[in-house]
């Protein structure tokens, strides 16, 4: 029998939801960080499985059939009926909310007042001072790779004369995005720069697949919408193409602000496409940028700010 305590991601367990690639990511870190490790979701979780002791991280419109204990530990992400876990009196509820200033959504409000928080990693901020009868944490995503799977090397791949954008894409509403894109790929066309979109709704391609298309996008920009902007949130998208090996570029200054200095930023796409242009070859700038997410931004480091709560 394991000695290792058992983290159980309970989630979105298939591609065709985008949301799996951030419970797969932290399956994968909270196993190389010397836990038991195990991805279940409301229609495919073993019977007779021993859930005593767990740590479970889920999301709040995932988590219909978890199983509720008074010997575990619940982190939930969008913690919209945190009543749920508070009535089944569990042994601790974390409401894991998006670092971000503020979000006023359909099922979810909130306000961070970043002065009340203790930083437990760079990217995960505890409310010393919640008024909820529960802990209440602010997490920014990472990039999907572990820190010994960033190879510096990538930094120096040729890219296509391609711009693949693998998302998704909203014409309209207060998450638009196509504008920002439309206007992107137009000064790609331009410079006779392709650009090829992939749906990850309707064809999504492994991890591994969309690692080499960004590798040879010609660039990977990270675009935030009106309403992104407005809340101040802390995207992945950029971490990971950095990851990858592309040059940081990104029309939100927030983005940019979170990792540094160096992370190229323009409000205009089209002024963005030549700043990173002028930067796409510069191998120790990308090599720095990656060593940055290395260091600081995988779901390993999310993981230990996580444990100093545990």
């Amino acid at each position: 029998m394991s000695n290792k305590r058992k983290v159980i991601i309970w989630g979105y367990s298939s591609s065709k939801h985008t949301h799996y690639y951030t419970h797969e990511a932290l399956r994968k870190a909270f196993d190389f960080c010397g836990y038991e490790t195990h991805f279940f979701d409301n229609d495919n979780n073993p019977e007779n499985f021993d859930y005593s002791n767990s740590i479970f991280f889920t999301e709040g419109f995932a988590d219909h059939k978890i199983p509720l204990r008074k010997d575990c530990v619940y982190f939930v992400h969008v913690c919209v009926n945190p009543e749920k876990y508070l009535n089944a009196e569990v042994k601790k509820l974390i409401d894991v909310r998006y670092l971000m200033n503020y979000m006023d959504d359909d099922n979810y409000n909130f306000t961070l007042d970043r002065k009340s928080c203790e930083v437990l990693d760079e990217g995960v901020l505890l409310e010393r001072n919640s008024a909820q009868p529960y802990e209440i944490i602010y997490m920014a995503w990472a990039t999907n790779l572990l820190p010994q799977e960033i190879n510096l090397e990538w930094a120096k791949q040729k890219r296509e004369n391609t711009y693949y954008f693998a998302g998704s894409i909203s014409q309209s509403g207060r998450f638009a995005n196509m504008p920002m894109i439309s206007e992107f790929v137009s000064e790609c066309r331009k410079n006779e720069i392709g650009f090829t979109f992939v749906d990850p709704w309707t064809n999504p391609v492994s991890e591994e697949e969309h690692r080499v298309l960004i590798r040879k996008s010609y660039l990977s920009p990270d675009f935030r919408n009106k309403q992104h902007k407005e809340w101040g949130y802390i995207a992945c998208r950029l971490m990971k193409s950095i990851s990858f090996g592309q040059i940081g570029i990104t029309n939100c200054k927030t983005n940019a602000n979170f990792l540094d200095e160096s992370i190229i930023y323009d409000e205009n796409p089209s002024n963005l496409f030549y700043l990173g242009k002028e930067k796409m070859g510069d191998v120790k700038l990308i090599q720095h940028q990656m060593n940055l997410i290395k260091e600081k931004h995988t779901f390993v480091n999310r993981v230990k700010g996580i444990e100093k709560i545990l």
